[in-house]
């Protein structure tokens, strides 16, 4: 295939992903990938082409999800025009492909609701608690109560949602997050800050994960912890 590949690594989100867009401008400072794809939010993808994709889906079974994206952000709040990832769940939903999206690009996926199917995921990436902490660390992205929205309106549409909580910054507002959206998310993604040495270093790992586990379970919701692996 070109366009749809297997990540590879026993922790990532799905077995199949799509990448649409070379860059971001959601210029998140913990993003370890700025560097590595310094590209637009704009740029597409090359080899992520109609036609690749089309062929791509065509030699697949449609039993993995395809998770949108690794590298940029479906929905990024600097890209006016969305008509082609729209286009690309068209297709998605023509093959009866399951996908699932992870965004921080909060209500603006909303317009894109409609193409959802019964086997697909709607997910947000969840950081902060506070407007002014979000703006420091991701000044392009949609802010926190826009981004729990988007998953509320995408649960109360009979939409499977996932979150995923990663990094994690700040253990006592990543605790809070999840209280605030149990009600209304399916799935819980955790993931400890990586690429920061001395940030990492301040965070109790082994304490956020007990008590991370402790409520999620009280919660009764389903959960992933990345290395870890733990689930419910």
């Amino acid at each position: 295939m070109k366009a749809i590949y297997e990540p590879g690594g026993r922790t990532e989100f799905a077995k199949l992903a799509l990448n649409l867009y070379a860059g971001c401008s959601h210029g998140c400072r913990y993003c370890y990938n700025k560097d590595k794809f310094p590209g637009s939010c704009a740029d597409r993808v090359k080899k992520s082409s109609f036609e690749n994709i089309e062929s791509d889906l065509r030699k697949l079974d449609g039993t993995d999800r395809i998770h949108l994206s690794y590298v940029g952000d479906p929905y990024d709040l600097g890209r006016q025009d969305n008509r082609d990832m729209r286009q690309v769940l068209i297709k998605l939903r023509k093959h009866n492909h399951p996908f699932q999206i992870l965004t921080k690009g909060g209500t603006k996926a909303v317009e894109d609701f409609d193409l959802y199917g019964p086997n697909d995921w709607f997910g947000a990436t969840l950081t902060f608690d506070n407007d002014a902490d979000s703006k420091t660390w991701e000044p392009g992205a949609a802010l926190p109560e826009d981004r729990i929205s988007a998953l509320r309106i995408a649960h109360e549409r009979g939409i499977r949602t996932w979150v995923s909580l990663e990094p994690v910054i700040d253990p006592a507002q990543t605790l809070h997050l999840i209280d605030m959206a149990h009600e209304f998310v399916d799935l819980f993604w955790v993931g400890k800050l990586n690429h920061m040495p001395e940030l990492e270093a301040k965070i109790d790992w082994p304490k956020f994960r007990t008590d991370a586990k402790a409520l999620l379970q009280r919660h009764g919701k389903q959960y992933k912890i990345k290395y870890d692996l733990s689930t419910m």
